[in-house]
C-alpha cells in the first residue's frame, strides 16, 4: 500500500528530500506523493522515511491502494536499474532482517569474541595443570519473538447507535466511503474519513513501535551479554595469572628444600669443642 499526505499537512517540506524516489512534491495547496513513484522506502529503508520526519504524522497509509512488498521491491528496482538491490534488502516488511540482520551480526561479533577468549583461557590454564578443560554449561535463553498479523486482518468490534448490538466487522470493511450495515437491525453506516484515519494511524504506529521495541529489546539484550562474557573472560585471564604465580612459587619452594636438604652421606662439618670452627 502506497503512502499518502492527509490534509493535515502543513507544508513544512520536511518530507521532500527524504524521498528515495522523487516521489513527494508540492501539491495545490499540500505536499502530495505519486502513488506510482512511491515504494514506501522498500529497498532503502526498513521505516518510512516521510513519516519518520513529519511533524504532524499527516504521512500515512492509503488504504485505497494496498500493494504488497514483492511490488514495492519490483517497483525500486525499476526506478533505480543503477543500484544494485538484492534479496537482502531492508523493507518495514521485514524489520530485524535485511542490512538489519547485518547491524545484529555484528553486536553479537563482541560476546561471540568474549566468549571465544575465556575458552581459550580455560583451555590454556588446563593445559597448565594437567586438567581436562570444562565448560561452564551457561546457555543464553532464547526469546520467541511474537508475530504480528497481517495489519489487513484484525476485526473490530462495533456497537450499532440504533439497536446497541455488538457485531465485528472486518478492518477491511473501514474504507473511506463505505456502507456497514448491522446484522441485528439492518441499520447502515458510512465510514467517514476521521474513522478510517484514526484506524490506519493506530495499526501503522503500532507496528512501527512493536518493531521498534523488539529491535531495542534485542540490542540491549547483545550489549548485556557481551559486557558479561568480557568480565569472564577478564576474570578467566586474572585467575591463569594467579595459577601461573603459584607454580612459580611451588617449583622456586622445591628448589629451596632441595638446596638446603642434608642428603644422606653429607660429609658434616664438626666444629671444636669449645665452640670455634
Amino acid at each position: 500500500m502506497a503512502t499518502m499526505i492527509t490534509n493535515d499537512c502543513i507544508n513544512c517540506g520536511a518530507c521532500e528530500p527524504e524521498c528515495p524516489n522523487n516521489a513527494i512534491s508540492q501539491g495545490e495547496t499540500i505536499f502530495v506523493i505519486d502513488p506510482m513513484l512511491c515504494t514506501e522506502c522498500v529497498g532503502f529503508h526498513d521505516y518510512e522515511a516521510c513519516a519518520a520526519v513529519c511533524p504532524v504524522d499527516c504521512c500515512v497509509t492509503d488504504p485505497h491502494n494496498i500493494e504488497t512488498e514483492d511490488a514495492l521491491v519490483a517497483r525500486a528496482r525499476a526506478l533505480h536499474p543503477e543500484t544494485q538491490i538484492g534479496d537482502n534488502f531492508e523493507s518495514r516488511f521485514r524489520k530485524g532482517q535485511g542490512k538489519a540482520a547485518g547491524a545484529i551480526a555484528q553486536k553479537q561479533a563482541p560476546a561471540q569474541a568474549a566468549s571465544a577468549g575465556a575458552n581459550e583461557v580455560m583451555d590454556r590454564v588446563a593445559s597448565a595443570t594437567g586438567a581436562a578443560p570444562q565448560m561452564s554449561g551457561y546457555a543464553e535463553p532464547q526469546v520467541n519473538f511474537l508475530s504480528l498479523p497481517e495489519i489487513d486482518s484484525w476485526e473490530i468490534p462495533i456497537r450499532c447507535f440504533k439497536c446497541h448490538q455488538t457485531h465485528v466487522e472486518s478492518v477491511r470493511n473501514f474504507m473511506i466511503g463505505n456502507v456497514i450495515f448491522c446484522p441485528h437491525c439492518n441499520k447502515s453506516m458510512v465510514v467517514r474519513d476521521n474513522l478510517n484515519y484514526h484506524i490506519r494511524a493506530l495499526l501503522k504506529d503500532s507496528y512501527e513501535r512493536w518493531g521498534k521495541e523488539q529491535n531495542a529489546f534485542s540490542s540491549q539484550r547483545e550489549t548485556e551479554l557481551a559486557q558479561f562474557m568480557e568480565h569472564r573472560a577478564k576474570e578467566a585471564q586474572a585467575f591463569e595469572t594467579h595459577q601461573r604465580r603459584e607454580l612459580q612459587r611451588i617449583g622456586q619452594q622445591l628448589e629451596t628444600l632441595g638446596e638446603t636438604y642434608d642428603a644422606p652421606g653429607k660429609p658434616i662439618k664438626k666444629g671444636s669443642r669449645f665452640g670455634w670452627g
